[in-house]
């Protein structure tokens, strides 16, 4: 039987566990990138994979910073110690994914990876996909993602005991990705969601299985098929760039969907009643902040730098119009070119902080 060269899509597979009990499976002559924020947090993490012998063991800070070249040369110059069959083990949220992803597809050519997501938000959604990028800076503004790489994971480990020292902020934001592929995806799920928020575990599984059901159709996004996944994405980027990142992504893609479900109004796609209990549901089950913080980042945003942040992202279509994510129904999303006169007719209610 062939085997898959690395990086190439593979249906996802996950080991659960204490990191103890699945880093005895570190592939021999591997490099580990480990977020220094978990170390301290985590003091048997570094002795545990320093027991197993890896090559290196790469230490970075967390955050939207380690999305940088900077970072990324790091790790191509540690790298180049790995054999060819070697494995880059990245362990920390998704921005340590990120920058671990575009690593591994970059050395030799391509060399295996191993996800261990250490929050919420990664494990329900960056660990999964093979997406990989860094961001760059575009008129003194930093633009998410803009270059980046396919290159899925051999496998990902999830070891709840990193949840476990995650703040309520980091819940919440991992929580509203989850919820998010509820809402476009499973109506069903959505309803029991509502009637019963489900348990961190039982969050974590359904929303691997239905971002995993989306990657299967479409593992490099050639059918489009895959764009439903970044429902609250395009105004979540333009939020999370102009707060100069204070704002996290996961709430910026909760302030996103809200504004995604306006544009769905605004269009005729979106009925006002499935708008309603989406955003109730956001508000009573994960917490997504209110409309008054998108209010306080637009104000102080020129009109013309969101413009250039909006269409500087890579989900603009090949005419140059916006393409977003619009709901139809609970659990059904499509994907339609948005003009510059929707969205900015929306803007005076976004600067107030109401609904349109």
């Amino acid at each position: 039987m062939n085997q898959l060269p690395p990086g190439a899509y593979r249906q996802a597979s996950e080991r659960w566990g204490s990191f103890k009990r699945v880093c005895a499976n570190l592939p021999e002559g591997s490099v580990a990138v480990v977020d220094r924020r978990v170390a301290r947090l985590h003091p048997t993490v570094l002795p545990t994979l320093r027991a197993r012998k890896p090559r290196a063991v790469i230490q970075l800070t967390g955050g939207e910073g380690a999305k940088s070249f900077e970072a990324l040369d790091q790790l191509l110059v540690t790298g180049l110690m790995m054999p060819r069959t070697g494995t880059l083990v990245a362990i920390g949220g998704g921005t340590i994914g990120d920058v671990s992803t575009v690593a591994a597809h970059l050395l030799k050519r391509g060399v295996r990876l191993v996800q261990v997501p250490t929050t919420l938000l990664a494990a329900v959604d960056s660990s999964l996909g093979g997406k990989g990028a860094v961001d760059i800076t575009v008129r003194g503004r930093v633009v998410k993602n803009p270059v980046g790489v396919f290159h899925y994971a051999e496998e990902a480990w999830i070891c709840p005991e990193f949840y476990e020292t995650l703040s309520d902020t980091q819940i919440r934001e991992g929580s509203l990705e989850a919820w998010k592929m509820v809402a476009s995806l499973d109506a069903a799920l959505f309803r029991a969601y509502v009637r019963r928020a489900p348990a961190l575990e039982r969050m974590v599984k359904d929303a691997r299985r239905l971002k995993e059901s989306v990657c299967q159709q479409d593992p490099y996004e050639h059918q489009g098929l895959r764009r439903v996944l970044n429902f609250g994405h395009t105004f979540g980027h333009v939020l999370e760039s102009v707060s100069h990142f204070e704002l996290s992504h996961g709430d910026a893609v909760g302030l996103g969907m809200l504004c995604a479900l306006d544009v769905g109004r605004a269009m005729g796609i979106t009925p006002d009643d499935v708008a309603w209990r989406v955003e109730d549901a956001l508000h009573q089950g994960p917490g997504v902040l209110g409309r008054e913080r998108t209010a306080s980042l637009l104000k102080s945003a020129a009109l013309k730098d969101v413009t250039a942040l909006l269409f500087a992202d890579k989900k603009t279509g090949s005419a140059g119009e916006l393409r977003m994510v619009l709901l139809t129904d609970v659990g059904n999303a499509v994907v339609r070119d948005v003009s510059a006169d929707v969205w900015r007719a929306l803007w005076p209610a976004w600067t107030r902080g109401v609904r349109p």
